[in-house]
């Protein structure tokens, strides 16, 4: 299972972000909070001729500092731009150096005072307790005399109230003039508990290059989960950090178990569905991720296939956790999709059955079709063949030229195979058999048709790849149904199969 990255803290999702476009990648994922982005846009309508001060108050966790960096794209706001001032690296030489500091913020914001008051950020200075009170109130004076002269924003977040009060005493001795009246204090919550769970899904996401829940053992029901463990703590305690607490160490435990269920297998094993009818390309990319990593390439996305799973018969055997168990945890599971025209191609190239070369001939499949060179070359460009070799098959849909004209050429044999099959007059051993055989000459690797895995007890797929890296069981559906639910219902069968004979290994 991958490494989940997600952190409890701003300065840590900031550091694993670095680099590139950081506002896009949070823009991804930050919660717009209408509220409170209406005071600030208050205030720095007032700061655009002369400066304003005001104090965000928030329970640590909230999502200050994560919100305050939003505010940098958010042109509704109207400010020029965000700067974070560190005060643990200006206070040394006591608040006269934070002063100085801000003071060059200010200076580099000034021209381009037309789009607004920089917004400046004065960080991790929460209480003013261990300076002078002279020097405290010489800070609030010369910023005072700053904020006369130049537009400026400056938020001040702090997480208790007594703190807050306190500084606004020293402020209001030496000027009435540094806040708005009415708004000195911006009170901040964060946003909607309701929301935090889509916030964490997002973040993960972002964090972790496109991956979703799924490929960590998790499921949306797990931050369901998680927010019920959160709703049962104390208000001051529900915070988004909290959460992502609570969610990392879900995470782990989902970890550790599965930890324990591939230390019971032998060798890693995928299970790769692949699809032939005409529209299968479109229809398995409704179910899987593309990627331009072959790693995760075809995987399935959880919540596609648990779509066909919340209602009806299928529910009494599967759960959210369950088919993450089929997808990313006992074995890997993967959908992909085999060209009807490859399939007709290298049946009819490599059979050697009377009753399926009259079915292929009786349907006019092209002579020039019976060429094992052409049908391995078409076979190669497949995703089948690249996912086995570790090459990525560049995505889009083949909606003309040759390709598109093979399709079409297929579909008549390609129907009537199908027909022979389901008729109970032929079987799909022949066809499997046949992929097998041209499969076997193009890879380095074992390749073999209907024997029984070689580890799991009564599985016998179709074709078996054995690599140096893992063991691929290859299922194939062959079919004239091209609605979505059949596929996914015959997906959920096999792994159904799969994950029984499993869990009855585990149990041993």
């Amino acid at each position: 299972m991958d490494q989940l990255i997600l952190y409890p803290s701003f300065e840590e999702t900031m550091a694993e972000i670095k680099g590139g476009d950081i506002n896009r990648k949070l823009m991804e994922f930050i919660e717009p909070l209408p509220d409170v982005e209406h005071e600030v846009a208050l205030i720095a309508n007032e700061a655009r001729i002369s400066g304003r001060l005001a104090f965000i108050l928030g329970e640590p966790g909230t999502g200050k500092s994560t919100f305050i960096q939003s505010l940098s794209w958010k042109r509704h706001i109207g400010v020029q731009g965000t700067v974070s001032v560190d005060a643990t690296q200006h206070t040394s030489g006591g608040m006269a150096s934070l002063f100085e500091k801000i003071k060059s913020c200010v200076e580099t914001g000034r021209a381009r005072r037309d789009r607004g008051p920089v917004c400046v950020t004065i960080d991790y200075l929460e209480y003013l307790d261990e300076f002078s009170e002279p020097d405290v109130k010489g800070f609030f004076r010369n910023l005072n005399g700053l904020l006369r002269k130049n537009p400026v924003l400056i938020l001040w977040p702090v997480t208790k109230k007594e703190d807050v009060e306190a500084m606004l005493v020293h402020a209001k001795a030496v000027s009435g003039t540094l806040f708005m009246r009415g708004r000195e204090v911006i009170f901040f919550k964060g946003p909607p508990q309701e929301k935090f769970k889509d916030i964490a899904a997002r973040t993960i996401a972002v964090l972790n290059d496109g991956k979703d829940l799924a490929d960590f053992g998790l499921t949306y029901g797990d931050l369901i989960e998680a927010e019920a463990k959160l709703k049962s703590l104390a208000e001051i305690d529900r915070t988004m950090r909290e959460f992502v607490q609570i969610v990392r160490e879900r995470w782990r435990q989902s970890s550790d178990y599965q930890a324990v269920i591939r230390s019971k297998i032998p060798k890693s094993t995928e299970v790769w569905f692949v699809v032939s009818f005409r529209e299968a390309e479109r229809v398995v990319s409704q179910f899987v991720r593309r990627s331009d990593r072959t790693e995760d390439n075809w995987t399935v996305v959880h919540d596609k296939l648990f779509d066909y799973i919340r209602e009806g018969q299928r529910s009494a055997i599967w759960d959210a956790k369950r088919l993450q168990l089929a997808l990313y945890g006992a074995v890997k599971t993967r959908i992909m999709f085999l060209p009807t025209n490859t399939l007709v191609s290298c049946l009819y190239s490599y059979t050697d059955n009377p009753e399926v070369i009259r079915v292929l001939e009786g349907a006019n499949v092209p002579g020039e079709w019976k060429n094992k060179h052409k049908a391995k070359r078409t076979l190669q460009k497949t995703s089948l063949y690249k996912q086995i070799m570790g090459e990525v098959m560049p995505a889009g849909m083949r909606r003309g030229g040759p390709a598109a004209k093979a399709i079409q050429d297929a579909e008549p044999p390609f129907r009537d195979v199908v027909s022979w099959i389901s008729s109970g007059g032929g079987s799909d051993k022949e066809i499997n058999k046949r992929i097998a055989s041209a499969l076997s000459e193009l890879v380095p690797f074992e390749i073999v048709s209907d024997k029984e895995h070689p580890w799991i007890p009564g599985i016998i797929p179709d074709i078996f790849i054995d690599t140096p890296h893992g063991q691929i069981c290859v299922e194939f559906h062959h079919t004239n149904r091209d609605a979505p639910n059949v596929t996914a219902g015959y997906i959920l069968k096999k792994l159904d199969v799969y994950i029984n004979q499993l869990e009855s290994l585990i149990d041993k």
